[in-house]
């Protein structure tokens, strides 16, 4: 935030909607690429193969107020339900759930995260590739 002598407190010019679309951008692109990268399970005998379908992951409303994750010190969050399948290799038969992977923090309507009760932001680090330089 910027100070400006005789006007209080002011945020940086498009901060929030910057927040906004990085947020929504994980929530409909990252999350899934991100759950992509989870490897096919096998037993060791390799007969039975657990599988994540991420195309069918599900956020659910969070269990908490805004308001009452703040009075409680918790941080808000949404549960993330992806369905799976266990795969019997020799007989092809597939069995299908929904299951609980854990709860991912969200971002509430003020662009910010409340983390353990207390509001943060996030400002996401420059991202570098093997073989980039930076120009600067």
């Amino acid at each position: 935030m910027l100070r400006d002598g005789n006007e209080g407190m002011s945020t940086i010019p498009g901060l929030n909607q910057i927040q906004f679309e990085g947020f929504c951008w994980f929530i409909d692109q990252g999350l899934t690429e991100e759950l992509y990268k989870f490897p096919k399970i096998e037993d060791t005998d390799q007969e039975v193969e657990f599988q994540l379908f991420v195309e069918t992951y599900k956020l659910a409303e969070p269990l908490l107020k805004e308001k009452d994750v703040v009075y409680e010190s918790l941080t808000y969050s949404s549960e993330l339900y992806v369905s799976v399948g266990l795969i019997w290799k020799s007989s092809m038969e597939m069995q299908e759930q929904t299951i609980l992977i854990g709860n991912i923090t969200i971002m509430n309507s003020l662009g910010t995260f409340i983390v353990n009760g207390i509001y943060r932001i996030s400002i996401p680090a420059p991202q570098y590739h093997i073989g980039e330089e930076d120009e600067n």
